[in-house]
C-alpha cells in the first residue's frame, strides 16, 4: 500500500486485489490509526465480500476492542464469524516440541518424556513461547549437564526456573485457571482478559484473579499483568469483592469451591 502510494499506483494496487480469490491478513490492528491505510482497505473488502470472495482477518484482539479504527471497519469485521483462537492444549503442545526436536539437530528420544511434558504444561501460551522454553532447556543442557545422555527432567526444572507460573506439584498456572473459569461461566479466555465489564464476565474475572492469589499466592502486580495489564489496585480490590462475596452467598461460596475443585483436579 504504501509503496503504491508513492508510486502513484494506488489504482492499480486495489485493482490487483480486487482479483484475488481468498485474502489473508495477519495483525490486522496494525492499521488503527492509519486513515488512508483505512479507506483502500475498506474498498477492497467490500468489492470482495460483493463477489462473494473469502476473507481471513487475524488479531490479538477483538473488533471492538482495536483502538483507532474506524467504526465501519469494524461494523464489517463483527459481520463475520469470530472465532478465538486459545492456547494449545497439552497434547497439541507436547506434539509440537516433539517436531521442533525432531527438525534440530537433536532427537525427540534425546529428552526425558517429563522434560517435555514439564514445558508442554508450563509454556503454552502459544508456539513462540514452547520453542523459546524447548531452546532455552537444550542451550542449558548443552552448558551444564554433566553427562552427554538424555535431556532429564531436573535439566528442564533448572534451565527454566524463575520464568513459569506454577507449583511443581500442583501443575496449576494461571493460564490453567483462566482457561477452566472462562470454561465454567461459558465465555473465552479473550473475555477473561480483555477491558469488557459486563457483570458476567467482571465477575468471572474477579473470580480468576482470586484463584490466581489463593492457589499461587502470586504479587497483585503480576496477576494484572496476566490479566490484560490491570493494576494491582483493581487486583486487590477483586480479591476482596470475592472474599466479601463469598461469606454472603452460599451459592457464590459453592462456585467458588466448584471452580478450585475443577483446577485441582
Amino acid at each position: 500500500v504504501v509503496n503504491s502510494i508513492k508510486m502513484g499506483k494506488i489504482d492499480a494496487f486495489k485493482k490487483y486485489m480486487y482479483s484475488v480469490d481468498v485474502l489473508l491478513i495477519d495483525d490486522i490492528q496494525f492499521i488503527a490509526g492509519k486513515e488512508k491505510s483505512h479507506e483502500i482497505f475498506f474498498s477492497i473488502f467490500n468489492e470482495l465480500v460483493n463477489n462473494r470472495k473469502q476473507i481471513c482477518i487475524a488479531s490479538d484482539r477483538l473488533p471492538t476492542e482495536i483502538k483507532g479504527l474506524e467504526d465501519r471497519l469494524i461494523s464489517r469485521f463483527s459481520s463475520g464469524l469470530s472465532v478465538g483462537i486459545d492456547s494449545p492444549e497439552f497434547e497439541t503442545s507436547l506434539a509440537i516440541l516433539k517436531m521442533k526436536m525432531s527438525n534440530s539437530a537433536f532427537e525427540a528420544r534425546s529428552i526425558d518424556e517429563e522434560a517435555l511434558a514439564f514445558i508442554a504444561s508450563n509454556f503454552n501460551r502459544d508456539v513462540r513461547q514452547l520453542e523459546g522454553a524447548l531452546n532455552r532447556v537444550l542451550f542449558y543442557a548443552i552448558e551444564f549437564q554433566k553427562d552427554d545422555g538424555k535431556i532429564q527432567f531436573d535439566t528442564a526444572t533448572n534451565a527454566l526456573r524463575g520464568q513459569v507460573l506454577v507449583s511443581d506439584k500442583s501443575g496449576i498456572t494461571v493460564r490453567k485457571i483462566i482457561k477452566c473459569v472462562s470454561e465454567y461461566y461459558g465465555l473465552t479466555k479473550q473475555q477473561l482478559t480483555s477491558k469488557t465489564r459486563t457483570k458476567n464476565i467482571s465477575t468471572a474475572r474477579q473470580i480468576a484473579m482470586f484463584m490466581c492469589r489463593k492457589l499461587l499466592d502470586l504479587p497483585y502486580i503480576k496477576i494484572g499483568e496476566e490479566f490484560g495489564g490491570r493494576d494491582h489496585s483493581t487486583v486487590m480490590s477483586s480479591c476482596e469483592k470475592v472474599e466479601k462475596q463469598s461469606k454472603s452467598s452460599g451459592a457464590y461460596l459453592q462456585a467458588l469451591n466448584e471452580i478450585e475443585k475443577i483446577i485441582k483436579s
